[in-house]
């Protein structure tokens, strides 16, 4: 499947920067004709990931860049996300245990159980020192 257009968007690794990936998503959705439910749920899938990745990638306090491709087809959407941290393959994280009665959640993981439920394919790559996620959503 062939992904044209496409664009690319690279923020440093400070959640400041969340909202210009938002909104630079959004005005792809929208000069792309993507499906406002398809935008909303993808909004969703950016900002799990790319919170995920700024939170948990370095273990520094230095300056970072990730960045973040859109693509549409004429049957799909795909997110790239690239980003030169720590070796973190999410298709390895453990899915959400159900919850026992009376049991209270513990934090973490529901995020990425939350990207897959939003989502049809994802795939990983460790590429030299990046690590790559691919996101399709399907649009019909």
């Amino acid at each position: 499947m062939p992904i044209a257009p496409s664009e690319q968007v690279k923020i440093s690794n400070d959640l400041a920067n969340l909202p210009k990936l938002q909104q630079a998503f959004e005005q792809f959705g929208q000069q792309h004709c993507i499906p406002v439910q398809a935008i909303n749920q993808l909004q969703v899938v950016l900002d799990e990931m790319v919170s995920n990745i700024i939170k948990y990638a370095w273990s520094d306090d230095s300056a970072h860049e990730l960045s973040v491709s859109f693509g549409v087809s004429d049957n799909a959407v795909t997110l790239e996300f690239d980003d030169d941290g720590a070796k973190f393959n999410p298709l390895e994280a453990s899915p959400v245990a159900p919850l026992q009665p009376g049991q209270r959640p513990r934090p973490g993981g529901v995020g990425l159980h939350m990207v897959r439920q939003l989502v049809d394919r994802m795939a990983y790559a460790r590429i030299g020192a990046t690590n790559h996620v691919t996101i399709t959503k399907q649009l019909n």
